[in-house]
């Protein structure tokens, strides 16, 4: 098994990062929390449409650029680095599981932002007869999205069109990922995947977050690195005091092995080999381990710095929380393997 990066996924690296360098830059992102107009999103989601980011799962016959989850990951992974917003994931999923010829050209052309939302406790959502209607009290991206997909239990449904919609903000821990209250009724909402295909979507869904997350941890040890060479304390800069060197060791094992394991269960998943649900969850339970523990680093490395708005520590520290609650936390994981290991197998399909 090569888990080398080829040729053309240091390509798809190279033209991804200077696509968010030039299109969503951190310092732009940071403009539209106060005025959501800072960022042309659809412009940018039409330009990304065209380069093919959104296809890269999907097969040429089917419109998309024919490649695999393999390249989808580097794609997330680029995502995450640079705190990008909008609906990649629901998008991405979207153009893979589709069948309807011209809803799939849609998204994948950039014309369907398509939104992502898992239906948890507090959401309350009824689907009768092709029609869906309800409520959802956290969904990401929701004023960019012409569409959504809907994870709800063992099923997948599309909803092309959220006919009579209401959105309203919500309170966000994640300022670069807002979430909004969305209500909808009589919208019609159509099953794309049920059984053993939901599981393999979900799984999909899974490692691409992973593989964000991975970007994440990825640019906290770039982040702490860079500022403890300027940084100075004693004449000296601070990344020469071995506490600091520690901490920063420590981060990048941690960012090395975030990566192994998400690489390991998206090679395992590509290939639909038996262990891949185990391979999943181990890279879901180490992301967020990783992820949390670099961000808190992060910012102690940055000292009095790491706690202020100018500093990007803090948007970090949000993404990473957002991440570990999504598609199942690391104690649920944890649950998963111990079941397993335990001779439960089943267990891993909930």
């Amino acid at each position: 098994m090569d888990l080398m990066p080829s040729e053309d996924q240091n390509a798809i690296q190279s033209t991804v990062r200077a696509f968010l360098a030039s299109e969503l830059p951190l310092d732009r992102v940071r403009k539209s929390f106060d005025s959501p107009t800072a960022i042309d999103l659809a412009s940018i989601w039409r330009r990304a449409g065209e380069l093919g980011f959104l296809g890269l799962g999907v097969a040429a016959a089917k419109g998309g650029t024919g490649f695999a989850l393999t390249e989808e990951m580097v794609l997330f992974n680029e995502l995450g680095r640079a705190l990008a917003p909008g609906p990649w994931l629901g998008s991405v999923i979207a153009a893979r599981c589709l069948e309807d010829e011209a809803s799939r050209a849609a998204v994948l052309s950039g014309e369907v932002p398509c939104a992502l939302a898992d239906v948890g406790a507090d959401d309350r959502v009824e689907i009768r007869g092709g029609v869906a209607s309800g409520a959802l009290v956290r969904v990401s991206d929701a004023p960019l999205a012409r569409a959504l997909l809907l994870r709800s239990g063992d099923r997948w449904h599309y909803i092309p069109r959220l006919g009579e919609w209401r959105i309203e903000a919500a309170r966000s821990l994640d300022l670069t990922r807002p979430v909004y209250r969305l209500s909808f009724d009589g919208a019609e909402c159509i099953e794309v995947a049920s059984g053993a295909a939901a599981a393999d979507l979900t799984r999909v869904a899974t490692i691409l977050c992973c593989a964000e997350a991975v970007g994440g941890i990825e640019k906290t040890v770039e982040m702490s690195v860079e500022y403890c060479k300027v940084r100075t304390q004693f004449d000296r800069p601070i990344g020469a005091f071995q506490a600091i060197k520690h901490r920063c060791a420590d981060m990048a094992v941690r960012a090395e092995m975030a990566r192994a394991a998400t690489i390991y269960a998206t090679v395992h998943a590509r290939d639909g080999d038996a262990d891949a649900e185990q391979q999943v969850a181990m890279a879901k339970l180490l992301c967020g381990e990783a992820y949390l523990q670099n961000v808190a680093d992060n910012i102690q490395n940055h000292g009095g710095m790491g706690f202020t708005w100018e500093c990007d520590a803090h948007l970090y520290l949000r993404r990473a929380h957002g991440f570990d609650l999504a598609f199942g936390s690391r104690r649920l994981q944890l649950d998963r393997l111990v079941a397993e290991l335990r001779g439960a197998p089943q267990a891993m399909s909930r």
